[in-house]
């Protein structure tokens, strides 16, 4: 989030002691927190902002993840954070996230079930001659689907027609 780094920005270079307190606020309960509805929802930005932003966060070694493979570095250079970003896995655990082992599981269970029902949908319903194939069937549904998609909006137009003011945290709702 675009507005979320900016007013950290502003507090970092601000303030002479980083105000984690207020950071927190900020981003659990006015900038992500504004967007939830749930105040579980809202419970765990807290908890995941009160857990990442700490002043432990700035020792190095801080563990991100239990395995501790995802952790703050020595680094003096952006490189040196090039390089250790490139260890990590591309195919990051659940964990990175801050989520049970058990989430990755759920998730391809899911998918997997989103995948067969479209295959499923795009199957011909009857063995009798005359029907649509089924690359007629894909090009109808895709047809639909497309005719149903808004057009795309100019972000150009809209930027310049309204600005994004940081200090006003009220932009992180609205734009």
């Amino acid at each position: 989030m675009d507005v979320c780094r900016k007013q950290l920005k502003i507090f970092l270079d601000d303030y002479e002691e980083v105000p984690f307190k207020v950071i927190n606020f900020l981003g659990a309960e006015i900038n992500y927190g504004g967007r939830v509805t749930d105040y579980i929802d809202t419970r765990l930005a807290k908890s995941i902002m009160e857990r990442f932003i700490n002043p432990e966060a700035l020792e190095v070694g801080f563990k991100y993840s239990d395995s501790g493979i995802y952790k703050s570095i020595d680094g003096e250079t952006q490189q040196d954070y090039l390089d250790y970003i490139s260890t990590l896995p591309l195919d990051p655990a659940p964990e990175a996230f801050g989520l049970h082992p058990n989430a990755e599981i759920t998730t391809n269970q899911n998918a997997t079930r989103v995948i067969l029902e479209n295959v499923l949908a795009l199957q011909p319903r009857s063995s009798g001659g005359g029907g649509q194939t089924r690359e007629e069937k894909i090009a109808e549904i895709s047809a639909d689907i497309e005719s149903k998609v808004p057009p795309e909006f100019n972000m150009h137009d809209l930027a310049e027609k309204y600005p994004v003011i940081y200090e006003e945290s009220m932009n992180t709702v609205l734009p």
